[in-house]
């Protein structure tokens, strides 16, 4: 009797094709939720660097004003004004942003910090190609949304802005939502939602629900500013 002839691939290519095709796929909705505009903090689990994710991938990191090149953020003098949460992670963001100028005060707001960055404007010390962090979100006054508007009108073609949240009290929450829809009108302009980031780990906070209360959540602050950086472009 002659043998019947194998019909199709055999079962276990058939497994390893749809094993493959699924990989792909689920990657490739992996890669777009991080690089979504929507996609704005990153999980405090997942590692940390250029592989846990960008905090406002609008524009991403590469492409420079006129799109040949690579932007860098360490070719860049970075200006970071901010409040309690700064002061505490300072020692980290130095060590993490070396090249960055840290200006940090508790209990500062945002009409405190537009004074500070046009200080730096007038006096000729904000480079041309500066990139600009603003953590200013926490400490709420009847101008804070009014102020944010007037540092956006600040940077000037060349220097790149990022925006932080602020996390732990309801009187934040227009600020919150103001920046977040910055960097939909505004491409050079990334959003570091540290509300978003910090909400998803509620241990590493003090009682108040405000402060940070160990290294590891100073640690998260410091590279959620440095994702944002990776991510920075600047104003053509």
């Amino acid at each position: 009797m002659r043998k019947r002839k194998k019909s199709g691939a055999p079962a276990g290519a058939i497994v390893f094709v749809v094993c493959l095709f699924v990989a792909v796929l689920a990657g490739s909705i992996f890669i777009q939720l991080l690089t979504s505009p929507k996609f704005q903090g990153f999980g405090v689990d997942l590692p940390f660097g250029e592989a846990s994710g960008r905090s406002q991938p609008t524009g991403g990191a590469e492409g420079g004003p006129d799109g040949e090149g690579a932007y860098s953020w360490k070719d860049h003098p970075v200006f970071i004004v901010g409040d309690s949460l700064t002061v505490g992670a300072e020692k980290d963001i130095s060590k993490t942003v070396a090249n960055a100028t840290v200006d940090a005060k508790v209990g500062r707001n945002m009409s405190e910090g537009l004074n500070i960055i046009r200080e730096w404007d007038d006096s000729g010390i904000l480079a041309d190609d500066a990139i600009i962090v603003v953590c200013l979100a926490h400490n709420i006054t009847g101008s804070t949304i009014s102020d944010a508007e007037q540092i956006v009108d600040i940077i000037k073609p060349g220097q790149s802005l990022i925006m932080m949240t602020g996390h732990g009290k309801s009187n934040m929450t227009p600020i919150n939502e103001y920046l977040r829809e910055l960097p939909y009108k505004y491409p050079y302009i990334t959003l570091a939602d540290w509300d978003l980031t910090i909400v998803q780990s509620p241990g590493l906070l003090s009682d108040d629900g405000v402060h940070v209360g160990n290294k590891q959540g100073n640690k998260i602050y410091a590279d959620l500013i440095l994702l944002a950086l990776e991510a920075a472009k600047p104003r053509p």
